[in-house]
């Protein structure tokens, strides 16, 4: 083995010596927690997320009722990620899109098509993988989601 290899070795065992157990005991438990926590750290925050997110399978729609064709919602779906990823919103792209629901389940059926997406926060910001409703809520301030809102209630549609 190198030479300095061990009288690093030798070094760190005497400084580890001179620690009270006390300490020690302590700095291990803290190293094992950090350890620990980088190791599950991805599903610890998938549990947080999880938390946090709605089951978009679980909503209700009645396809019976719906006012366009299933291919036509997935169109909207492209107009909104578009409008909504990258630099700058699209905001008048993003209220034609909702001037188009006219029942509460054109609205369920637009969630479920546009389903989980991963957005993309650019240089300054984190991505963030989330359903319709997160995506507008990351590109919409106060003024606009209300306008997004009022949009769907004057439909007489629960947001």
């Amino acid at each position: 083995m190198h030479p300095a290899l061990i009288s690093t070795g030798t070094y760190l065992k005497k400084k580890y010596d001179s620690i009270p157990p006390e300490r020690r005991r302590r700095t291990r438990n803290i190293i094992i927690i950090v350890v620990l926590i980088l190791i599950f750290k991805n599903k610890i925050i998938d549990g947080i997320r999880s938390m946090f997110h709605r089951d978009i399978n679980k909503i209700d729609v009645d396809t019976g009722n719906l006012s366009y064709e299933k291919g036509e919602y997935y169109s909207m779906c492209s107009t909104l990620e578009s409008a909504m990823d990258g630099t700058g919103t699209d905001e008048e792209a993003i209220n034609s899109v909702f001037m188009r629901m006219q029942s509460q389940d054109d609205w369920n059926f637009l969630q479920k098509t546009f389903g989980v997406r991963k957005k993309d926060g650019g240089t300054f910001y984190a991505d963030i993988t989330g359903d319709l409703k997160m995506w507008l809520g990351d590109e919409l301030d106060s003024y606009e989601m209300q306008e997004v809102k009022d949009i769907l209630i004057g439909q007489g549609i629960n947001y």
